[in-house]
């Protein structure tokens, strides 16, 4: 039947899933935009809390790279106890200890690196490449959820616009049974006409119980974006901006390059492996570094038993001679790195042409169904006018009546689908260029 054509109409608006049956209009002081619903997504959510955080790790990391290049200061006290200790006799002195038996030593120790083939300074500068990468992330987390909030915000406009047009409908359904009913009573129709309006308005209803069920769906998603309690109200106001644009492909892709946060995450993990690839090259290289000692103990002659004050100075050469090919083999993984993630940046890069092509594509061919929309509107008016018109007089029945005003109600979800889908398509054009919206 005519109104069952209707469910894929409305399920098809509704893929995506909602929540909340209050569909009465709002105080719009009370109500967000998308605007703010979008800020508040931003600001809110624990994805962007949890990557504010890795960037404190990776601000730490860079410390923990930079300390190989300050002194590294140690304390050590012990306590050693011997026995037999070692002595000798002296004719007419008795025995003479060389050592105590109870020995204290309590000295500083310092270590610091005084060259190491810059090794020390490109770990620092891959620390600060990864904490760059980090920064960009957030970015990046930031903009899947203002455009994932984007995608929900417009769904519920979309559903409850839906909801009313079928209200609509059932309304008018409704007061043609009743009159069906009267001309039943009046013997001036059949009982045909009644059933067959009341199977309309059941397929009716049963279109609008889909579209509720999915618009609190997508209500239940809007509240885990924004952080509010399950209780809490769904209230949005904004309208579907259909004005027509002009787009040109070639300097949306040139944008799209510019502003991806996927492009500089990945530009950022290309300078990172370059970076890992130098220090790899330096994992064999000697180091040159000094070592201090100085503190107090006991066991030097003349009193062995006195506490004094002591030291040692080295300059000491590192250099390793056979590291178990480690150094080989980690060049070797980090060229590999390196040419992983250049692949990885090419094949982004065609993926944002794709999808820039797929939503201009997509945002033209929406212009193009509005306006046969809205002339399909125009003539479904017309024609329940006629309709009404020719029932009056008596020329036609109250189910012509019914299948002109299924027809119009049909219409005006095609046209508002198609408005949907244009705002849709731009937003998805904006979310390939990498436009910021928050």
């Amino acid at each position: 039947m005519i109104v069952k054509r209707m469910i894929p109409v409305i399920l098809s608006v509704a893929t995506l899933l909602l929540g909340s049956s209050g569909f009465a209009q709002q105080d719009d002081s009370d109500s967000l935009s998308i605007d703010q619903a979008v800020q508040l997504t931003v600001a809110n959510h624990p994805l962007i809390q949890r990557a504010m955080q890795m960037i404190k790790v990776s601000e730490a990391q860079v410390g923990v790279a930079q300390s190989p290049s300050l002194p590294e200061i140690s304390g050590v006290a012990g306590f050693t106890r011997i026995g037999p200790v070692p002595e000798f006799d002296l004719p007419g002195i008795g025995k003479e200890a060389l050592a105590p038996y109870n020995n204290y030593d309590v000295h500083l120790g310092l270590r610091y690196t005084l060259y190491d083939f810059d090794r020390t300074a490109t770990a620092v500068e891959y620390a600060r490449s990864n904490l760059q990468t980090v920064t960009d992330s957030v970015e990046y987390v930031k903009w899947t959820l203002a455009y994932q909030m984007t995608a929900v915000f417009n769904q519920i406009l979309i559903l409850r616009q839906s909801i009313a047009v079928l209200d609509e409908q059932i309304d008018a359904l409704n007061q043609h049974l009743l009159i069906s009913q009267k001309k039943v009573e009046t013997g001036t129709a059949t009982k045909l006409d009644v059933l067959t309006t009341q199977v309309r308005v059941a397929s009716a209803n049963s279109a609008r119980i889909d579209a509720v069920n999915a618009l609190r769906f997508q209500e239940i998603l809007f509240r885990q974006l924004v952080g509010f309690a399950p209780d809490k109200p769904v209230l949005v106001r904004g309208e579907f901006v259909t004005d027509a644009i002009i787009l040109k492909s070639d300097s949306l892709l040139q944008v799209a390059t510019k502003q991806r946060a996927e492009i500089k995450t990945a530009l950022d993990a290309e300078a990172g492996a370059g970076v890992m690839i130098r220090l790899a090259e330096l994992g064999n290289k000697p180091t040159l570094f000094l070592a201090l000692t100085s503190g107090i103990k006991n066991g030097y002659e003349p009193n062995i038993q006195r506490m004094m004050g002591n030291y040692v100075a080295s300059l000491n050469l590192q250099a390793p001679i056979f590291d178990g090919y480690r150094t080989r083999h980690q060049k070797e993984q980090a060229r590999a790195s390196l040419l992983a993630v250049q692949a990885r940046k090419r094949d982004l890069e065609r993926r944002i042409a794709t999808e820039v092509g797929q939503a201009l594509s997509a945002t033209l061919a929406s212009q193009e169904k509005i306006g046969n929309a809205q002339v399909q509107v125009a003539r479904a008016e017309e024609a329940v006018t006629i309709a009404k018109a020719q029932y009056g007089a008596g020329v036609i029945t109250n189910l012509d009546v019914l299948d002109a005003q299924t027809s119009l109600s049909e219409a005006k979800l095609v046209l508002l689908r198609a408005r949907y889908d244009y705002v849709s398509s731009l937003n998805a054009l904006d979310r390939a260029t990498g436009k910021k919206i928050w």
